[in-house]
């Protein structure tokens, strides 16, 4: 029966892993584990959730599957992709306000960059209405960025990562 995995996970790593040494048996004697325990490690839904240790390979285990697996013919390293990408999503969801608040400031910056020279342009002796008219439509710009970014600050119009 062929399980369905989601693809970034490190069960769905595990999977192609077995796959690619032929089965649980040959996964339990790489690891020196028993084939149900690593079975767990690559299918978590009958893993008990209660139990990590059941359900998380433990990192030496890890290592010698991916040597294994490479050894067999495998390319990459499937745990270490799938921790990496379980990190970068974990820090996505943490930090996503933060990496959006950066890109807020970043166009802030540009904003006010923009609106500095303006104003220096609109206060240069042979200006006119032309110029005071887009150092206002600067400036106004500037304010709007100003204001979604104390909004960010305020905790409210939090983007998701």
């Amino acid at each position: 029966m062929t399980r369905q995995r989601a693809p970034l996970s490190l069960d769905a790593a595990i999977g192609r892993i077995m796959a690619q040494l032929g089965g649980w048996n040959e996964v339990a004697r790489v690891t020196g584990k028993a084939p149900r325990t690593c079975e767990k490690w690559g299918a978590f839904d009958i893993a008990d959730a209660d139990d990590p240790d059941a359900r998380d390979i433990p990192m030496r285990a890890a290592v010698k599957l991916t040597i294994a697996y490479q050894a067999a013919g495998g390319v990459d390293d499937p745990i270490g992709q799938a921790y990496a990408d379980q990190v970068r999503i974990a820090a996505s969801e943490a930090f996503g306000d933060k990496q959006e608040l950066r890109r807020e400031s970043i166009g802030f910056l540009r904003e006010t960059s923009e609106a500095n020279l303006a104003l220096l342009e609109a206060t240069e002796p042979d200006a006119g209405a032309d110029e005071e008219a887009i150092a206002t439509k600067q400036v106004l710009d500037v304010r709007n960025w100003a204001d979604r970014i104390l909004l960010r600050l305020a905790g409210r119009q939090r983007k998701p990562p």
